[in-house]
């Protein structure tokens, strides 16, 4: 039975399995969330660094683990996984013997009526940050001040070149009236839009690459992985868990380029998620995950 109350981790049992948990060795969960996946890695006796942007996110978290973080076997930071290298050397925390990232954000964040990732409230401020606290762009912010074609190729990150051209069109014309300020702004631009996806909302897509510019969330996966490989023992494994296309040319790119050396390709094709889980958590119908292991 799943607990309602949390976040739904996806690939759970799979990534457990293709990280190989032994006792007391050391693992980082680079993008804890709750602690989904780092409460079955100290289930199951390994030792976890868990790392978490979003402050209110990990509070969450060092509830869930509170018993094991007393013990020792757990320790959780307030920090990007950007800054993993120095986080393993200033906890002592390496070599490393697997690594988790799993990318994009938490059903918790997609329900959040406040903070702009959900349609269900038209007048929350079009925010998006995963840390207010530590990030000063909003989402808003973009929309307002972008040239022309900074705003097309913020939204050719999940929409073809023709409807990225025809948004920004919509969005250039919108902020000469007036501000971007809220959700329902943006959903009154996205309103015609097309993307030949007729299982998505229009607005689906738009909100997306506005999430992952806010969030810089591809530049800061191509920072974070050569320094997670860094990070692992002989042996150790890399497990980056993706959510959409371009995360996932990312995370290909770099495992082919680290197979010529000194890593393993593990999965030449992506692990996904079973039926059962499919039809428990919809969030699992678009995780892919690829492991590397250093050799």
């Amino acid at each position: 039975m799943r607990n309602n109350n949390y976040h739904e981790s996806v690939l759970v049992d799979e990534t457990i399995e293709v990280l190989h948990i032994e006792k007391t060795r050391k693992y980082i969960d680079a993008t804890l969330g709750n602690g989904g996946h780092a409460l079955e890695i100290v289930k199951r006796g390994g030792h976890v660094l868990g790392i978490e942007l979003d402050p209110e996110m990990l509070k969450v978290a060092e509830k869930r683990l509170a018993s094991y973080i007393e013990e020792g076997k757990c320790r959780l930071v307030n920090d990007n996984f950007i800054n993993i290298d120095a986080l393993a050397k200033k906890y002592a925390w390496e070599p490393v013997d697997g690594i988790l990232l799993d990318l994009g954000v938490t059903n918790i964040h997609l329900k959040d009526l406040t903070r702009g990732f959900s349609f269900e409230n038209p007048s929350a401020e079009l925010d998006m940050r995963i840390s207010p606290e530590a990030q000063g762009v909003k989402a808003a912010d973009l929309l307002n001040v972008l040239r022309e074609d900074q705003l097309e190729e913020l939204f050719k990150i999940t929409l073809d070149p023709g409807s990225a051209k025809w948004i920004t069109g919509r969005v250039l014309h919108s902020r000469a009236a007036k501000p971007i300020a809220n959700v329902g702004d943006m959903l009154e631009i996205s309103e015609d839009l097309k993307t030949g996806k007729k299982r998505l909302h229009k607005a689906t897509l738009p909100f997306l690459a506005l999430r992952i510019a806010v969030n810089s969330e591809l530049s800061n996966l191509k920072e974070v992985l050569p320094k997670a490989f860094g990070l692992l023992a002989k042996g150790g494994r890399l497990a980056v868990i993706s959510f959409h296309s371009g995360e996932d040319a990312i995370v290909k790119d770099f495992f082919r380029q680290k197979s010529k050396e000194g890593g393993k390709i593990l999965t030449f094709k992506p692990i996904l998620a079973g039926a059962a889980e499919l039809g428990e958590n919809r969030r699992a119908r678009s995780a892919k995950m690829r492991v590397l292991q250093k050799i």
